[in-house]
């Protein structure tokens, strides 16, 4: 969809003059040029839609030296495979995402890693917390380690509980002006 020139925006009047004419042209090129670089910015923010300029700056986060015969197809696969092949399988990784997802003093890591086996205790309280810290398990920690979780929400309660009760008694009684006789 092409955009509006900005000769357009002006009164009728306005755009019969040449030098509104040539004003809003040298201004309409500006906009092109920004607009162009706002697209290759979104561009180079994905992976397979980068130009040489963003395939590099990935190259060159995931230490990948591309030779001289690789295409920009071939280079764009290479980091697509670095990229999603990086699994962390190291303790600080796992302390850092968990920092992340519970905060610094929300959980606690005991066990043996020595005998493969890790406790976990966290207190998350909002919705979809613990299915996220799940997740982070199944992805990062090895296969062979064995490991339990628990989320407990402490609850603390203080101050005065008061209660009071009442009881009422009430007879009804029923009052006719008619009288039978017996």
């Amino acid at each position: 969809m092409e955009r509006k020139r900005l000769i357009e925006y002006l009164p009728q009047l306005m755009q019969g003059f040449a030098e509104m004419k040539e004003i809003m042209s040298a201004e309409d090129k500006e906009i092109d040029r920004i607009e162009a670089n706002v697209q290759r910015a979104l561009d180079n923010a994905f992976i397979e839609d980068c130009d040489e300029y963003g395939i590099r700056k990935y190259e060159t986060l995931l230490g990948i030296m591309p030779s001289t015969e690789d295409t920009l197809e071939s280079r764009k696969s290479k980091v697509l495979i670095r990229w999603n092949a990086y699994v962390p399988y190291t303790y600080k990784v796992l302390v850092r995402k968990l920092d992340l997802i519970c905060g610094a003093d929300r959980y606690a890591i005991s066990g043996n890693s020595e005998d493969y086996h890790l406790c976990f205790s966290t207190s998350l309280e909002l919705f979809g917390e613990v299915r996220e810290l799940e997740k982070l398990f199944e992805n990062v920690l090895p296969a062979n380690l064995y490991y339990e979780a628990k989320n407990m929400i402490v609850c603390e309660s203080s101050g005065l509980a008061l209660g009071s009760g009442g009881v009422c008694a009430a007879e009804m009684f029923c009052v006719h002006a008619d009288m039978q006789e017996m």
